[in-house]
């Protein structure tokens, strides 16, 4: 889990990074098959993973594990969105959920962190709620906050290319 989703953390910023760029259709493709190929092999291991958290009442019992089968469904889930419109043609829709994937992973490792470490202190009198709350916000926090963004990106840009040169 850990090795193959930070491989797709690396992987995913060349996707961006290269995007559009003259002659890196071919191994903007395999890149992008790459990067699937290891955040399958990861969000198998990390649903694995969550299979265990029931056991453990102070973590959230069967509310973490499935919480933890949310955020793999969020960040897994907008792959698999942008690869199906790759696969139709769909340039735009692509775009549209790889940035959402990007966003959930972001919220899968970053947001997930950040709110364990604010939430902890603030809500340490309930057992598990942090980490119950870090859980099922993390990542679909992280995939509104790239759509968001995306939004203000592309009516900036829609924006700068409506208003006449030199204005």
């Amino acid at each position: 889990h850990l090795f193959c989703n930070s491989v797709v953390f690396i992987l995913m910023h060349l996707q961006v990074l290269r995007a559009g760029q003259p002659g890196s259709k071919t191994s903007h493709r395999w890149l992008g098959r790459t990067t699937l190929g290891f955040l399958t092999v990861g969000t198998a291991a990390a649903l694995y993973l969550a299979g265990e958290h029931d056991a453990v009442s102070a973590y959230g019992g069967l509310w973490a594990e499935w919480g933890f089968y949310s955020m793999s469904l969020c960040v897994y889930g907008a792959a698999l969105m942008g690869w199906g419109n790759a696969r139709k043609g769909d340039w735009e829709q692509h775009r549209i959920w790889m940035l959402r994937f990007i966003g959930a992973m972001y919220g899968a490792f970053w947001l997930f962190r950040i709110f364990l470490v604010v939430s902890g202190p603030l809500l340490r009198e309930w057992e598990g709620l942090s980490l119950l709350f870090s859980i099922w916000v993390s990542a679909p926090a992280g995939l509104l906050a790239a759509d968001w963004l995306r939004r203000r990106w592309d009516a900036k840009l829609i924006k700068q290319l409506d208003s006449p040169a030199g204005q």
